[in-house]
């Protein structure tokens, strides 16, 4: 990939930040650090399109105090294991192999050992990172049928490649996750999808899949307005509604429908899989999945336990807490 033009910069204000989330829907608690500003995979759906002002891109080049308003985010936290990605406002690997900004920053949690970094990307370039992988570093890929990716991520990596470097991420040690976001509706993407999971079964251990996370299109007015200029008929595929938080989004009744697919789908492959929905209300969680997930701090709370059947009691906080509580 050729490199864009790229603006280095000292920390202005916070780097850590808590996910902006949406409102009157469930969020995990997740916290961003934006060591990178702008992507140059340039996804058709991305909300960077209509939320950048900037042309280029800018990169954290004051790595030191980066890494120490993360420290100080994890000294501060007293009730759950803090999850932190560098995805938010860029792609996590894609600009990596040419920047290396997340290895001292995967070096430093591996060293900390009390929180986690995803490092969540669509671009299947690990080899210069493996120095710095941990078992405390999550590496995690955004996957779509090949279809949707050669029609809408077109400067991304094919599903397959992703794949491969997750097993190689396994290989190395590291828990991996999955993210299934946004899933887009078209004719014929049931049995895409379906096609799909047999591959990512057949590729990985899905016991050492840490988490998955399925997340149905969703996108701003002015997107909506970007994907009409353009034609963008997958996009635009089937019936939207404005949703509480001012995004639009699938009818209902088709986000429950395609979530249930997937997650019983998923959870035939593996039963034991963490799998949750990025971003929707409490009663699409209780008619999709069966599950009771009133509010984020519930949400927040399974991902603490799950974090426990795979790390038991590395953090240390966390056993002498629930000791302290009788749990």
């Amino acid at each position: 990939m050729s490199l864009p033009t790229v603006r280095r910069i000292e920390s202005e204000g916070s780097v850590v930040r808590d996910c902006p989330g949406t409102r009157k829907h469930i969020c995990c608690g997740y916290k961003t650090i934006d060591l990178i500003e702008g992507c140059p995979l340039s996804c058709s759906y991305c909300i960077l399109r209509g939320y950048l002002n900037n042309p280029g891109i800018s990169v954290r080049t004051d790595t030191g105090a980066v890494i120490e308003e993360i420290d100080r985010a994890i000294a501060s936290e007293e009730t759950h294991v803090l999850r932190f990605g560098t995805g938010e406002l860029s792609d996590s690997l894609a600009l990596d192999e040419s920047l290396r900004v997340n290895g001292p920053v995967a070096r430093f949690f591996g060293e900390r050992r009390k929180a986690l970094l995803e490092l969540k990307s669509k671009w299947a370039a690990l080899d210069h990172l493996r120095p710095s992988l941990n078992p405390y570093v999550v590496v995690s890929f955004s996957v779509a049928p090949q279809r949707m990716i050669d029609a809408e991520e077109k400067r991304t990596s094919p599903v397959s490649g992703r794949l491969r470097a997750l097993k190689k991420a396994q290989d190395w040690g590291c828990f991996v996750g999955l993210h299934f976001d946004p899933v887009i509706i078209y004719e014929g993407f049931e049995k895409d999808y379906a096609d799909l999971i047999d591959e990512i079964a057949g590729t990985l251990d899905l016991k050492r899949v840490i988490w998955v996370s399925v997340g149905c299109l969703r996108f701003t007015p002015p997107l909506m307005k970007l994907f009409l200029r353009e034609s963008r008929a997958n996009l635009l595929h089937g019936e939207f509604i404005m949703g509480e938080d001012g995004k639009f989004r699938y009818l209902k009744t088709e986000r429950v429908r395609v979530y249930r697919m997937l997650y019983d789908r998923l959870l035939e492959k593996e039963p034991g899989l963490f799998v949750y929905l990025c971003m929707e209300r409490a009663d699409v969680w209780d008619e999709a999945t069966g599950r009771e997930i009133e509010t984020s701090e519930d949400l927040t709370t399974c991902f603490d336990r799950r974090i426990g059947q795979f790390y038991g009691g590395s953090f240390a906080w966390d056993s002498t807490k629930r000791a302290s509580q009788g749990t």
